[in-house]
């Protein structure tokens, strides 16, 4: 089973906002073992929308389609699908009274123009929308499964919790799910870490993938779940060849493993003179969700002796730093060289340091 993501929106295509909703369902999706054949996204033109549910559907058997269920005249998926599908719209009381629920006790007068959320195919199931007046529907046609949802991502994160996933769930337990397995590497460039997986896997068919994501280049094994067996030497195999720079194995976040650990100690106080802001960007949105009911502080050249633990980065020249953890008593320190040499490769080494800085104090805590 594919899906294919297809967004509506002038405002899409123009550049006024990113369709994160796509990213979002396609990581869903893979959760679940399933693979999003394409991303499309189309302005509010029929034409255009018609020509791409026909692509959609050319490379995909569940389509989801988000966007252009509101009460205004450019609000006209509905009636492309319809169309589509050849299947009439038919008005839903239910959706009627959804929408007055929704808007009369916050003070807000219910127009005629809102009925037109309320039209759905004939045979479509209304998914109720917790957080907006547009409901979404699901409906099979021309030998698709076709979910339509709002634009708004929180919309389509309660229409996916309250109906999607567990359709999901039950209309996927026979299907081989393609699973990923991932390395992410640091202190090497991405042909280096290309050309050390490929000798490895030499002669090996197995879709391989590489992505940057600064200072990590990952790696990607992908193969149906009945290949595990049959793939997993070669996934130690992989992880061997990797082992001088491989940091994190399937996905792990440094970030939030560092502050998972920290959650056990009242109070914390970082000090960072040697990346600009990189650690603080890494580290400090993890905290805020890890770390609410504790004491912590970021400094770039003051440390709170009083904290439980102390965390400190410091320079010691151009190409290396030096790297400090202290518990009461007990202290930790070593000192960090950056594989980057290059006087135009300052930044990377600053985000090198980060990285390792984590995982050392990771190490000790």
């Amino acid at each position: 089973m594919k899906a294919t993501v297809l967004g509506i929106g002038t405002e899409l295509v123009d550049g006024q906002i990113v369709n994160k909703n796509a990213a979002w369902i396609s990581e869903k999706l893979k959760e679940l073992g399933l693979t999003t054949a394409l991303h499309l996204v189309v302005p509010d033109d029929r034409k255009l929308m018609t020509e791409a549910l026909d692509f959609c559907a050319s490379h995909g058997d569940l389509l989801f389609i988000t966007g252009g269920l509101g009460p205004t005249t450019d609000d006209f998926t509905r009636e492309v699908v319809s169309d589509w599908t050849k299947r009439t719209l038919k008005f839903d009381e239910g959706s009627w009274q959804h929408i007055k629920e929704r808007l009369e006790p916050r003070g807000y007068v219910v127009k005629d123009i809102q009925r037109q959320q309320c039209f759905y195919p004939e045979g479509a199931t209304v998914l109720k929308n917790a957080e907006g007046t547009a409901n979404a529907f699901f409906l099979e046609a021309n030998g698709k499964k076709i979910f339509v949802l709002p634009g708004p991502p929180r919309e389509i994160e309660a229409i996916w919790h309250s109906s999607i996933a567990q359709w999901l769930d039950k209309n996927t337990t026979d299907i081989d799910p393609y699973i990923t397995r991932y390395w992410d590497t640091i202190g090497m460039g991405e042909s280096d870490v290309a050309t050390i997986v490929e000798e490895a896997l030499a002669g090996i068919e197995v879709e391989k993938g590489y992505r940057v994501h600064l200072p990590y280049v990952e790696v990607k094994l992908s193969f149906f779940k009945s290949e595990e067996k049959k793939f997993a030497p070669y996934v130690e195999k992989v992880t061997a060849a990797l082992a001088h720079c491989l940091i994190t194995r399937d996905q792990q976040d440094v970030p939030l493993l560092l502050s998972r650990a920290l959650q056990s100690y009242s109070s914390v106080s970082v000090q960072d003179s040697a990346t600009g802001q990189f650690l603080m960007n890494r580290l400090m949105p993890v905290m805020r969700d890890f770390m609410t009911t504790k004491s912590w502080s970021f400094s770039n050249n003051a440390i709170d002796e009083e904290a439980q633990v102390r965390l400190s980065l410091a320079p010691r020249d151009e190409h290396s730093c030096i790297v400090r953890i202290e518990k009461g008593a007990q202290k930790f320190t070593d000192i960090l060289e950056a594989p980057y040499k290059s006087m135009q490769m300052k930044e990377r080494r600053h985000q090198y340091f980060a990285e390792i800085a984590m995982i050392f104090w990771l190490k000790h805590l």
